[in-house]
């Protein structure tokens, strides 16, 4: 009766843990290997696709880590614990050809990596933290390397799913001024960095705006506005 009891104890708990996986629609955030060193998660055109925990039958999952390609790996969860112990792994192979090429490649490889590299039977562990209406799930690999998640999309593909407009920006590079053209009245502009920081925003007033960059740091960034395909420029 014991063993019974405990059997059915386990089988509660993991369904608990596994509930609120399946239950939220998760956005790869950012990447800390063992050693320490963060990256965020860089802008991609697009947005960032969601990712996705779905039954496999029984006690069998898959995760889909989306970010450009997607790195799937089924699993099983060990009852009464959040480790899960991997079954299967793949990624997809396409090419990424779009606006900050390099450190996208990079960072979607990384991705790729962490849940391909971890051999049949290796131990990954999951956790969930709360603060407020955003959830964070951080993944952790046989290696060490988290890979971290939230349950809302920072850099929303809302803006730029549909978008078939253009505008222009110049000068680029930038010293000071940049300028923008070719926009319509009262749309949502923003300004990422690469790493998605949101670091200027204002609603548009005319058919051409200003933004005086001078405070920005030198570096790339991502102008998105409603409607309107994204466009990036370079501070000097």
């Amino acid at each position: 009766m014991k063993k019974i009891l405990f059997l059915l104890a386990g089988s509660l708990l993991t369904a608990q843990q596994t509930s609120e996986l399946l239950s939220n629609t998760w956005y790869i955030s950012k990447i800390v290997t063992s050693s320490g060193q963060t990256t965020n998660t860089p802008f991609i055109d697009n947005g960032v696709p969601g990712t996705t925990f779905n039954s496999a039958g029984g006690t069998s999952y898959v995760i889909n880590s989306k970010y450009y390609n997607t790195s799937m790996m089924g699993f099983g969860v060990m009852p009464g614990s959040n480790n899960l112990i991997k079954t299967s792994s793949s990624c997809t192979l396409l090419f990424y050809n779009g606006g900050n090429a390099a450190p996208v490649r990079a960072y979607d490889q990384k991705n790729c990596d962490i849940y391909g590299l971890g051999p049949y039977a290796s131990i990954y562990s999951y956790q969930i933290t709360t603060n407020g209406n955003v959830k964070t799930l951080i993944m952790t690999d046989p290696s060490g390397n988290k890979i971290y998640y939230n349950n809302t999309n920072q850099l929303s593909t809302k803006e730029v799913s549909t978008a078939t407009k253009t505008f222009k920006t110049y000068p680029n590079p930038v010293k000071e001024v940049l300028n923008i053209e070719n926009i319509e009245k009262n749309l949502s502009l923003k300004i990422y960095d690469l790493s998605g920081k949101l670091v200027f925003e204002t609603i548009t007033n005319s058919s051409k705006i200003s933004i005086d960059t001078s405070s920005l740091p030198k570096g790339q960034y991502v102008v998105m506005m409603e409607n309107y395909k994204s466009n990036s420029f370079i501070k000097e």
